[in-house]
């Protein structure tokens, strides 16, 4: 689509402002005749489509490839790590007196917890996103300063460690400190110091008072506390055994882009072409079942059920392969069904002209159990999908098709015009297409709010074509458009103007074919007497 703008008062507005210096001109007001171009535009059938969807055959004939993404099924979504807390409390059965400086409390806290994840039992992860919260009490009437280890949670070749300082308690008072950390990137082996649990995490913590606090006693019973916790956790790769996990996802909808442009009109095909694959990227075995999939009309509220033998069947697919432990290398499973305008109603789904696909669909995930003895394995990259290539040759009937394209517009450029008092529009239209054209003006100002519309006495002749259809030479129309007086008011307020075109077959017995060339170019002149203020100078 190309768009034009010509200023077509800059010639008489030149001349005028050589008398400009002339005091007694100020004040004065114009009426002008002007005959000048005023818009072009070319529109085809890119205003229908995007032109990244559009491609064409050898002999240029038009046909739309779209590749939608139906469903992303991250096995994080099933695979969930709730945010979890652990308080550990620190006791001494008997006084301790007379604590020095840098008196390292004896035994530490070495702890393993195994956290209760259902039917998920994870032996690794490496963690996309995750937070550790710490935060440490004391009693202790002195700085108190500690360590905390996570041994078996690794990035760029060391241990998770840090360390902090909680101030000295007064009286009876606790003094207490808090501490966020990114885990993000560790890789965090959960089978425990011997090597053969699941879900446990190892901790390390070292308690002692301060080089540079005082001597103090420490009460008998509790006198430090320890709280951590893991929040947003998001495995970016994960092992171990899944479980037998489900989910239902009802009433879910995506967006898409196919014919949902066409805002007028009605568009029959002579065919389409879908095919649906389905794929699997996890180490898992998976059962899927579409029980429906719906076009969705949302500007007339209208919906189509595809008809095909996959609804309502259950699609058994199997683990993917995980070769070298990266997850690009993964070899995923897959399933593909064809669909056509023989075994489904998908020519009348995508005629619905949908701009939504509306699912309902179930997802087993270990249907068969525990059969790889613990070796799940999923990447976060490489999740269950679903996707529609959808391919439509652009050969169809149409009824009232319209093709839309609008253009700002300012009848005065910087000047002000206080009024047009009579004119008309030629409208000179090349067309390219194989269809005679209805072509209509819609007035609108600055909010696109329409002022008027204006329609050519007749229409846009078509191109000349051959026995195929197929155009042979443009043909040039002219059309003149007398402009009313209430038309003439609302003139000086028009900001954008619209160019409607619509097209019909109707007296075409066979369907027509569109080709990449097939375009048509509208100009839009005016012939105005206008009044312009004393204010243009």
């Amino acid at each position: 689509m190309k768009q034009f703008r010509i200023g077509f008062f800059a010639a008489i507005l030149a001349a005028l402002a050589l008398s400009s210096c002339q005091e007694d001109l100020q004040n004065v007001g114009w009426d002008v005749d002007v005959l000048a171009p005023v818009l072009r535009t070319r529109l085809d059938m890119s205003n229908l489509v995007a032109d990244s969807l559009l491609s064409a055959d050898a002999d240029g004939a038009l046909r739309l490839r779209i590749e939608a993404p139906l469903i992303d099924l991250p096995l994080d979504s099933i695979l969930k790590i709730p945010d979890t807390t652990i308080k550990k409390i620190i006791s001494v059965p008997n006084p301790l007196v007379g604590i020095e400086p840098g008196f390292t409390f004896p035994g530490g806290l070495t702890d393993e917890t195994t956290y209760n994840l259902g039917d998920l039992a994870l032996k690794k992860v490496v963690l996309r996103t995750g937070k550790l919260k710490l935060k440490v009490k004391s009693l202790v009437k002195t700085e108190v300063d500690f360590q905390y280890f996570i041994p078996l949670a690794r990035k760029d070749g060391g241990s998770f460690e840090t360390s902090g300082t909680v101030p000295a308690a007064v009286g009876t008072d606790t003094a207490f400190a808090s501490y966020q950390y990114d885990l993000s990137g560790y890789e965090i082996d959960l089978r425990g110091l011997a090597g053969t649990g699941f879900n446990t995490l190892t901790t390390v913590f070292t308690i002692k008072t301060s080089e540079t606090g005082t001597t103090v006693t420490v009460a008998a019973g509790p006198f430090f506390i320890l709280e951590y916790g893991f929040a947003d956790i998001l495995p970016n790769y994960g092992t171990g055994y899944f479980g037998q996990q489900s989910t239902t996802v009802d009433e879910d909808a995506t967006e898409i882009d196919i014919l949902n442009r066409i805002t007028d009109g009605q568009m029959i095909l002579d065919s389409v072409k879908i095919g649906l694959r389905m794929t699997n990227g996890a180490g898992a075995d998976a059962r899927f079942r579409l029980s429906r999939l719906r076009s969705i009309n949302s500007r007339l509220n209208s919906t189509i059920d595809l008809s095909h033998s996959l609804i309502g069947t259950d699609v058994l697919l199997g683990r993917a392969q995980d070769p070298t432990g990266n997850a690009a290398d993964v070899i995923a499973t897959e399933a593909f069904y064809y669909l056509d305008n023989g075994n489904s109603n998908v020519k009348q789904f995508i005629e619905n002209l949908p701009d939504k696909l509306g699912f309902l669909f179930d997802f087993d995930l270990n249907p068969l159990g525990n059969v790889s003895s613990g070796n799940d394995f999923f990447y976060y990259d490489r999740p269950f999908q679903a996707l529609m290539d959808i391919d439509i040759p652009l050969r169809a009937s149409l009824t009232d098709l319209t093709l839309v394209d609008t253009i700002e517009w300012n009848l005065g450029g910087n000047s002000v015009v206080e009024s047009v008092n009579s004119g008309s529009f030629t409208l000179i239209a090349v067309n390219n297409f194989p269809l005679e054209a209805m072509v209509e003006l819609i007035l609108m100002d600055s909010l696109y709010n329409p002022l008027d519309t204006l329609v050519p006495p007749s229409n846009v002749a078509a191109a000349t074509v051959n026995a195929q259809n197929r155009v042979t030479a443009p043909r040039e129309t002219r059309l003149y458009i007398p402009v009313p007086n209430k038309t003439s008011n609302v003139l000086p307020n028009t900001k954008f103007v619209r160019f409607r075109v619509r097209f019909n077959t109707v007296s075409h017995p066979d369907l027509i074919q569109f080709y990449q060339e097939n375009t048509i170019d509208l100009k839009l002149i005016g012939n105005f007497n206008i009044n312009f203020g004393g204010s243009m100078f």
